[in-house]
């Protein structure tokens, strides 16, 4: 559709909702606008910074009106970092918000009738602030000091924090001090620009449960001698161990070439009765709290009575499936790293779980052959934000199974496999879970079952 919106023209705007990145969306003859900070219910003028064929993008450039559910955000850092982008609502409001995001995924992504199954109010918590229990942040020297940082929404620009509200205390504390101590070792920060220097990345993990922290040092090179580092951060309190990654590459999700300089292998955390060792390259919820309240609403809608077979997709150390545990007569956990697997089968063993199995592959190759050779009752499946691949998706719409559980963080990939799966099941309910707050992200528990 042709527009005559341009790059710099200065348009008043009504927001009509918020987009699945937090952003107001609004509309400009048609052509869908993506404006930064807006909230549905404001007018505001809009300085058009990108127009596409099927969008543009805006910024504010001054209020007509304001909504009642914005507020002063709390971080001094809020207008620079990327790190959230919520802390400008209310936080009833934006449960509220999450709620209506996950409405208009299923709207726009599939043929169902959001009003013909139940979406339940966004389970939010007590306290919005200091919930996540891991970091892994950008090095950057700011005035000669080294700090830890969070890349400025829509850039590489690292921009220095002190601490994050969204932090827990520990953590921030853990943090500032392993800085003091980079610059007391003269160990050097990588620059993105030149290309030089040692340290790149803090990663540090707290136990909930026992309060133990778990540090690692991401390096740019091998060459760097962290031992006195490392002994030094030792000192802290509560840091039982210390490791050092080297990765030359942007993507930090897993740590490379990973070796452990002092201290213990692993770290205790906890889920209801269930502990779990957690390596520094272990998948496990950040923030631990609602991550019970995720898994409870699981156990709820699983409504387990002994005689069950649960597959567990995507079954990382084997969480979910050693908490349905007790109330399955058989759990069958998949996962495609190898090392997840041995920590599941260990962390198995580790709670007395004896009828739990555990097989590493990718998804699409192992799940036809546990179809054919397995009864299964009820599937639960936990897929990274991308969703399923379209072949497994259709594998599982085929598959018979009565009952599916699908825990998701990304309300647009859920809804485009549900799209799929619906063929051949109904949607009965979806519980969405505010595992992230002060930001856009949603994390959610959708049941299916088998259609006579």
């Amino acid at each position: 559709m042709q527009t005559q919106l341009k790059e710099n023209d200065e348009v008043i705007l009504d927001i009509k909702r918020l987009g699945i990145n937090g952003e107001g969306i609004a509309y400009y003859k048609k052509l869908t606008v993506f404006v930064n900070g807006a909230l549905p219910g404001e007018g505001v003028n809009v300085r058009i910074t990108k127009v596409l064929k099927n969008m543009a993008f805006g910024e504010i450039i001054e209020f007509k009106h304001q909504s009642s559910a914005r507020i002063a955000p709390k971080c001094p850092y809020y207008e620079n970092c990327g790190g959230c982008q919520a802390l400008h609502i209310d936080y009833e409001k934006m449960l509220e918000y999450k709620r209506d995001i996950v409405v208009e995924s299923i709207t726009r992504y599939t043929n169902l009738n959001p009003r013909s199954f139940e979406i339940k109010p966004t389970i939010g918590m007590d306290n919005q602030y200091n919930y996540r229990y891991k970091s892994v942040l950008p090095l950057k020297v700011v005035k000669g000091k080294t700090t830890v940082g969070l890349l400025k929404q829509g850039s590489n620009i690292i921009v220095g924090i002190d601490s994050c509200l969204n932090q827990c205390q520990e953590l921030n504390e853990i943090n500032s001090k392993i800085c003091e101590l980079i610059d007391e070792c003269h160990i050097s920060i990588y620059d993105q620009k030149t290309k030089k220097g040692s340290l790149k990345y803090l990663a540090v993990r707290v136990s909930h449960f026992s309060h133990e922290a778990q540090v690692t040092l991401v390096c740019s090179n091998e060459n760097v001698d962290l031992s006195k580092l490392a002994k030094k951060i030792m000192e802290i309190q509560n840091v039982v161990s210390v490791f050092k990654s080297i990765n030359d590459e942007e993507d930090i999700t897993f740590f490379n070439n990973l070796v452990k300089l002092e201290g213990k292998d692993t770290i205790v955390e906890a889920i209801d009765s269930y502990k779990f060792d957690l390596a520094p390259n272990t998948f496990f919820q950040l923030n631990p709290v609602q991550t019970e309240n995720l898994y409870a609403t699981v156990k709820k809608v699983a409504k387990l009575s002994l005689k069950e077979t649960v597959l567990d997709l995507y079954c990382g150390v084997g969480t979910i499936g050693i908490y349905l545990s007790k109330l399955a007569k058989k759990v069958i956990g998949v996962e495609v790293n190898e090392s997840s697997i041995e920590n599941a089968k260990e962390n198995a063993k580790k709670n007395k779980v004896k009828n739990a199995e555990f097989y590493a592959g990718k998804v699409n190759e192992i799940l036809p052959k546990i179809l054919r050779e397995e009864t299964v009752d009820v599937l639960v499946c936990d897929p990274p934000r991308v969703g399923l691949e379209e072949y497994t998706a259709s594998l599982l719409a085929k598959s018979g199974i009565n009952k599916i559980i699908y825990v998701s963080c990304n309300p647009a990939t859920l809804a485009k496999d549900l799209a799929i799966l619906s063929k051949n099941y109904n949607v009965n309910s979806i519980q969405p879970v505010d595992m992230f707050s002060n930001t856009s992200a949603i994390e959610c528990v959708c049941l299916l079952t088998k259609m006579n």
